[in-house]
């Protein structure tokens, strides 16, 4: 039996095996994850419906925010044109701006209603953590290529073009955050959580959504495990 310390004063135990080599289990630490995503108005949450440039701007924004901080609330006025006073998102645009992680299609245009593409996608995403500072280096490094990128399709394409849904955003953002659901404790806690009548258990994102949608405390160790 051996017992390792840190200067910090924390500790773990371990065994060695036949030959002395020791074998200590990663120290658990604990982590708050804000829920960065909402359904719709009619309860339902859209997995299959392609993601707003303003959907992917206040998915960043809270993101963001929450890190620092911050609380964002709709304003009068922003740099582009085309986002009305008090927009729901209007907030989110401008705190993202600010932070130098959005962009519009001009100085003065942001096309907030406009569908994203994954290209534009993942730009967002990669000037997000570049200020974020804090998520998975691995893929965001395979991120800055669309060669190399590990969230493509089947057949290995990434299809920069393409419309990007919001299942698949979920699943993105997750994966960089290094963000897992606990889906032993979802399975137990479901009516204190928020779930969506689209999104069954066999729907291939359920576990990135309730990820998403819900905030929690979690033990990061091997694996993520959620508790009150």
């Amino acid at each position: 039996n051996v017992i390792v310390k840190n200067d910090l004063g924390d500790k773990a135990t371990g065994k060695t095996d036949k030959n002395g080599e020791v074998t200590v289990p990663e120290v658990e630490k604990t982590e708050h994850h804000s829920a960065y995503v909402v359904g719709y108005t009619d309860g339902t949450f859209g997995p299959e419906r392609n993601m707003t440039r303003s959907e992917a701007a206040a998915i960043f924004a809270r993101l963001l925010a929450d890190k620092n901080g911050d609380s964002i609330s709709p304003v009068a006025k922003t740099k582009f044109s085309d986002v009305p006073a008090y927009a729901w998102y209007s907030g989110y645009v401008k705190y993202l701006n600010n932070n130098g992680v959005t962009y519009g299609h001009s100085k003065t245009i942001f096309a907030p209603d406009e569908q994203i593409t994954r290209a534009e996608f993942t730009t967002m995403a990669v000037r997000f953590f570049d200020v974020y500072g804090d998520g998975d280096a691995e893929i965001m490094e395979q991120f800055k290529s669309f060669d190399d990128v590990s969230d493509g399709y089947w057949d290995g394409s990434f299809r920069a073009d393409r419309q990007i849904t919001r299942a698949e955003v979920m699943t993105i953002v997750n994966r960089l955050l290094g963000r897992v659901a606990d889906l032993e404790y979802v399975s137990d806690n479901l009516r204190k959580l928020n779930t969506f009548p689209d999104v069954s258990r066999r729907y291939w994102a359920y576990s990135d959504i309730l990820e998403a949608a819900n905030a929690h405390n979690a033990l990061m160790g091997t694996e993520e495990s959620w508790y009150k």
